[in-house]
């Protein structure tokens, strides 16, 4: 057992074999790739600088940040995850691994240029506080991407770092968002009604075979790319997800 976990844990930390593991799993990272993903890519462009993906995970945008940006540093509060991307990212340069909480960076004032938070806000206690800490850590010019689900969603705060909240309307993050010092520039909603469907197949999956479910089953969330743009964009047909760009701009001496 002991050799079958060591074997599971260094192709863990292969990239090829992760990607080629996306690419035949349906999973979270294989549905959000037709609506959310191509949304994250779009914000974000290509002259990223400084760069800190907060609560990086399994690293689905690591390699791409790498590619764009002077410096990146990927943080994360799982040490065990971290490890496992950076191992699959260690041919890399200028990628620098961050065990930290969100609302206690320890970066300099306006020392980052872009930060990538993804699928982070809903899971703290000071959602406002951590925004803040975020605006510090910005460059006068910097943006942030973060993505949120919207409600109806899970809760579950009997856990460490589990939901504190079903998620956020976009009224509500723009509240968040001008509270702590940012301006929505471009905001977009994300996995509709057949990611949603696509998750229930996935599940029931899981649950009746024990087994990972099979990309086939995935296909069904790039339904979403077949409903009408503009409705999309209006938050039409039950979206799961929020997107948003959002820029730093500067508070006076009186915090406004």
């Amino acid at each position: 057992m002991s050799r079958i976990r060591s074997l599971k844990e260094s192709l863990g930390r292969s990239y090829w074999v992760w990607w080629v593991y996306h690419k035949l799993i349906a999973d979270a990272v294989m549905l959000q790739r037709p609506t959310k993903d191509a949304f994250v890519y779009e914000f974000l462009g290509k002259d990223l600088g400084r760069v800190a993906d907060i609560g990086c995970g399994p690293g689905v945008f690591t390699r791409y940040l790498c590619r764009h940006a002077r410096l990146v540093c990927a943080a994360d509060i799982d040490e065990n995850a971290l490890s496992r991307t950076f191992a699959r990212h260690s041919t890399t340069g200028n990628l620098a691994p961050l065990v930290t909480l969100a609302n206690q960076l320890p970066f300099a004032d306006a020392s980052l240029d872009t930060v990538l938070f993804l699928e982070v806000l809903e899971h703290l206690d000071d959602d406002l506080g951590a925004l803040k800490e975020l605006h510090r850590v910005l460059a006068t010019s910097g943006k942030m991407i973060l993505s949120v689900p919207i409600p109806p969603g899970e809760v579950n705060e009997g856990e460490k770092f589990g939901h504190k909240r079903e998620g956020y309307s976009f009224s509500a993050m723009k509240t968040l968002f001008e509270s702590a010092g940012f301006e929505v520039a471009r905001h977009a909603y994300a996995m509709f009604k057949y990611s949603r469907l696509a998750v229930r197949l996935v599940r029931a999956w899981r649950k009746y075979l024990r087994l990972p479910a099979p990309f086939f089953i995935g296909w069904v969330s790039y339904g979403d790319r077949l409903l009408n743009r503009q409705h999309r964009q209006q938050g039409d047909y039950e979206p799961a997800n929020l997107v948003i760009l959002a820029r730093k701009v500067k508070i006076d001496s009186n915090g406004h």
